[in-house]
Formats: structure tokens, sequence, C-alpha cells
């Protein structure tokens, strides 16, 4: 779950207060220059009381070369005012990220560390059994084994990825593309969250997944999950069978070979005209590839949206759409007043920014067969 930092939201309302008070300073200096040339025109253009007025003129003239001066060191000021919250607001959004990350993967690395070591005595214990050993005795161990695996991580999703709430909320607007269908398969269905929302639609559905753990809650909420290997599975389905097939933050976790044949054996399985959604991490966020895709080590490698447009489309797959998800607008690095020259300049610079940080942190590869 994504958290604003406070800190930063602290700063930027300073600095803006300062950007604020420098624009008032230079409009009162900038209204008084206009005064004074409005009364000094207004004694030139009167001839027969120039020689009268000389006196009065040369002193406006002096007071008018102060104001010029106050006016170009106010806006000065300004000048320098906006540069370092421009640089303030991008380097302490960046940073704050940056050290949650490094806290996160510091956590990460020590549990995974732990893990590992616990599965490598396990397995020299399995290993070093003798021949008198029960055959149960061996399997209970190997059981225990798998289910300390570091690649059993049902408690790094619930820290990392969300709450079974949060999940939900992020999948159901894919709910309305398998309206109507018939058997549709969820692949990675984890905790069953995507499959619960399609039974609640009136959709049946079944989930697969290697991960136990995970599929033990499922099954504590009667949904139908079951262990399986993702290209194993469709290659037991005969043609034409799924009404439709989704896929959660799985793919990412497929080799490029294997990756390529789950979406051929997709089609082939897939009744015509029905749907396939491959939801994945955007690597075109910054922030999504940073403090999401690299925080798990059992990634594969970043998939870009048009190479996912490219496999749908030339296995087979029509209307094929990238279907981004809503961009972290609460990360957005903040705006400037829009009244000011300088603020069309800095604010396009900042909406470039933006996209390139913080746009959609996840997408979705959508095609009909």
């Amino acid at each position: 779950m994504i958290v604003k930092t406070p800190g930063t939201k602290k700063i930027n309302q300073k600095m803006r207060r300062v950007i604020e008070e420098s624009v008032e300073k230079r409009k009162k200096a900038q209204s008084e220059v206009d005064k004074i040339l409005s009364e000094l025109g207004e004694i030139l253009g009167n001839s027969s009381v120039f020689k009268k007025n000389r006196e009065k003129i040369k002193g406006k003239f002096s007071l008018f070369g102060e104001k010029i001066q106050e006016l170009i060191t106010i806006q000065d000021s300004e000048w320098d005012n906006l540069s370092n919250n421009h640089y303030n607001t991008i380097f302490n959004s960046l940073q704050s990220q940056i050290d949650k990350l490094d806290a996160k993967y510091s956590n990460i690395q020590t549990l995974l560390k732990n893990f590992s070591d616990l599965e490598t005595s396990l397995n020299n214990l399995a290993g070093s059994i003798g021949q008198g050993t029960k055959p149960d005795d061996t399997s209970k161990i190997n059981d225990i084994k798998s289910r300390v695996s570091p690649y059993q991580y049902s408690d790094f999703e619930k820290r990392f990825r969300g709450s079974k709430e949060e999940i939900s909320k992020n999948l159901r607007k894919y709910v309305p593309y398998f309206k109507g269908s018939k058997n549709v398969l969820d692949i990675g269905c984890g905790r069953g969250e995507f499959v619960s929302l399609l039974k609640e639609d009136g959709t049946d559905a079944v989930g697969i997944d290697i991960s136990d753990s995970m599929l033990e809650e499922a099954k504590e909420k009667g949904l139908e999950c079951m262990n399986r290997d993702a290209l194993g599975y469709l290659r037991e389905i005969k043609d034409d069978s799924l009404g439709g097939i989704f896929a959660s933050q799985v793919i990412e976790h497929f080799k490029p070979e294997y990756l390529k044949e789950v979406i051929r054996e997709s089609f082939r399985v897939l009744l015509p005209g029905s749907s396939l959604i491959l939801e994945t991490i955007n690597p075109l966020s910054l922030f999504a590839l940073a403090n999401i895709y690299f925080l798990d080590i059992t990634h594969q490698k970043p998939l870009h949206p048009e190479f996912m447009r490219y496999m749908l489309e030339s296995t087979g797959f029509s209307k094929v759409e990238i279907l981004y998800s809503d961009p972290l607008e609460d990360h957005f690095l903040e705006e400037i007043p829009p009244d000011e020259n300088i603020a069309r300049v800095f604010n396009s610079n900042v909406d470039k920014l933006n996209k390139v940080l913080f746009t959609s942190p996840d997408y979705a590869a959508f095609g009909i067969k």
C-alpha cells in the first residue's frame, strides 16, 4: 500500500509559502514602478511646468531607479526559490522512496537468508536418513522443507502486495470482462481473491497456483483452487474448452519461452470470443520498477506493454488492448501556481517527471480469441 511521506509534504508547503511571498513582493514592487512612471508621464506632458518641476522630476527618476533595482532583486530571489523548490521536491520525493525500499529490502533479505539456511539444513537431514527409516518419515521432512522454502511466499505477498481486501478491490475492475462466461481459469490464483469475485458475480471459475500456503486460504473459503503448474494444466485441457483465462501479477515470474507457450496454449483452449487478461507490473513506471518489481527475487524479467501486445497479436488474439491502472497521483511532484510565466515551464517539466516516475504501476494485456 502506497503512503505519501509527511516530511516531503511539509517541505513542499513551506517552499510554496516562500514562493507565494516572493511573488507578492514582486507584484507590489511592479505596482509601485508603474505608479511612478505614470506620475512622470503627467509631469513631462506639461511642458510649461517642466522647469518648475525639475527637482521633482529628478527625485522621481532617482526613486524609479531604486524601485527597478528592488524589483530585480526580488525577482532574482523568486527564481532562486523556484529552482530550490524544484530540486528539493524531486530529491525529497525520491529519497523517501529509496529509504523505504532500502528498509524493506534489508528486512526481506534477512528473512530469506534464514529460510534458505533452514531449507538447506532440512535437505541435508533428509539426505542423511538411513535405509531403515520409514518412507512416511522422509515424506514428512520433505513436506516441512517445501513449506519453509523462500519461494513459498504467502507472508511475503501479505506484507508487500497488500491485504485480501486491497487485492480484491484492485481486481474488481476485471470482472466485467468475464460477464456471462463459463469455466474461467485464474492462473496464479493465490488466496482466491479473483475466483471469489467471479463467483459472487455468478461466473463459474477455478484457480490454480503452486503455493500450498496460499491455496489453503482459498480452500478454507470453499473455492475450487488446486496446486497445478500453469503450462502443465493448460496442456491437459481440450481445445475450445475455457470461457476465459486470467492471471494477475504472475507472468513476470515466467521465463520468456515458458510465457510464450502459456499464451499459445491459452489461445488453443479458449472458446472463440473468450477473453485473456494478463496483468503485470508496468516497467515504464520507475517507481513500480524499483519498489515492486525488484523487491521480489522470483521475478524473471520486466515485460514491456508493447512486447505483450505483440505476443498476443502474433499468437492470434484480436482486439488486443493494454489496460493501464490509475497513476500514482499521491506521489506526484507538486506544481506551482500557474499565474506566472515561469510556472508554465516548471509545471511542464514536473508533468514529464510524474509520467516517468509515477505513471500506472500495473497494466493488463487483453485479447479475445
